[in-house]
């Protein structure tokens, strides 16, 4: 009897202190039990690929992103964060039933779609824009990658010619996705990896010729605070097969003129630079120290921040940044979508 009463009480314990955690923080109170998804005919991320960033007339790009921003707003960084490191059962499920990580999941879907068949011309280079700073190149005769981060990041391993990362932090990095390159044997660009395993991890200037791209890399600074980490920018000639498209990539870096010095004056097409949390700093490099054709604002909407207080910068504040930087052609592109490099001029 005694047994039996011990076992009970056991249970009774469990069960409290079950409900205590559920009650203590009910923001982890969140998985759906059906799905709460946007019907077909009212899909934002379709209505925002049927815009493009160049669009003279923004009134359907602003209502998709009026839907998706309220989207973001109701996945929190702990819901984004539990999926990311979740069991592939449970990221299925959340996919399925959380619209910002169903949004998040189409993106990728349709950029792997156009790595895997989408067919450049000579002279053309394909820019897609999958999530946060995450890009992808692809020309005729070769693509690339910068700043993947993304749960599924490795499945991009077999189309890409190098991957670049910019720095150490989670938003700019997909572990997975280096592994699955050193085991093809391709190229890893990155600044932090143990170099025994990792022949092209450099604290330094280095120049490079990968295929038809040719890179030339330099170290800046993240910040001055405790969070201060090396930041490699990735200037990419993309060659005569990829429109001759220069395209830079600087990641998190802390737009301090003087770290730019190896491109002052240079020509650049395609410039991606990161939100500034300080507002404007991105005009230290841009008009300054070179003046790019386009400007590609990112670092928007990154879910595993909280809110615009820790770097979570809304779609809203995006744009009303893109038309304070100094360079005529800025616009802020989105998850999925693509940009064509031809003749010069970057098209949709």
């Amino acid at each position: 009897m005694k047994k039996y009463k011990f076992i009970l009480f056991l249970s009774l314990c469990f069960v409290i202190s079950m409900l205590s955690v559920a009650c203590s923080d009910d923001k982890n109170d969140w998985r759906p039990t059906e799905s709460v998804l946007p019907s077909a005919e009212n899909d934002a991320m379709t209505k925002l690929w049927s815009t493009s960033p160049f669009d003279a007339d923004m009134t359907t790009r602003l209502a998709a992103f009026k839907d998706i921003q309220k989207y973001a707003d109701e996945c929190t960084s702990t819901m984004f964060s539990t999926y990311l490191a979740g069991s592939d059962a449970l990221a299925a499920s959340l996919q399925k039933t959380i619209p910002a990580i169903f949004c998040y999941n189409q993106a990728f879907e349709r950029v792997l779609e156009g790595l895997k068949n989408d067919k450049p011309a000579s002279g053309e280079a394909y820019i897609y824009m999958l999530y946060n700073m995450g890009y992808v190149v692809k020309t005729s005769s070769g693509s690339f990658g910068i700043d993947i981060f993304h749960r599924r990041g490795a499945e991009l391993a077999p189309y890409l010619d190098f991957y670049g990362i910019t720095h150490i932090h989670q938003d700019h990095r997909s572990l997975p996705l280096a592994e699955a390159m050193k085991e093809l044997g391709k190229p890893v660009l990155q600044n932090f990896l143990d170099a025994s395993e990792y022949s092209y991890t450099s604290q330094v200037d280095k120049d490079y010729t990968i295929g038809s791209f040719k890179i030339h890399t330099f170290i800046t600074s993240h910040n001055n605070g405790t969070t201060n980490v090396p930041v490699t920018v990735f200037k990419v000639d993309c060659g005569a097969v990829g429109g001759n498209l220069i395209l830079m990539h600087s990641g998190d870096s802390n737009f301090l003129p003087e770290e730019y010095e190896s491109v002052k004056d240079a020509d650049i097409d395609v410039y991606i630079p990161r939100y500034a949390p300080n507002a404007l700093t991105e005009n230290n490099v841009i008009g300054s120290v070179f003046n790019p054709k386009y400007v590609l604002l990112s670092h928007i909407l990154e879910l595993t921040h909280a809110d615009p207080s820790s770097s979570r910068w809304t779609l809203e504040q995006g744009l009303e940044r893109a038309s304070k930087l100094n360079c005529s052609q800025t616009y802020m592109p989105f998850w999925g979508e693509r940009m064509i490099w031809k003749n010069n001029q970057l098209s949709k």
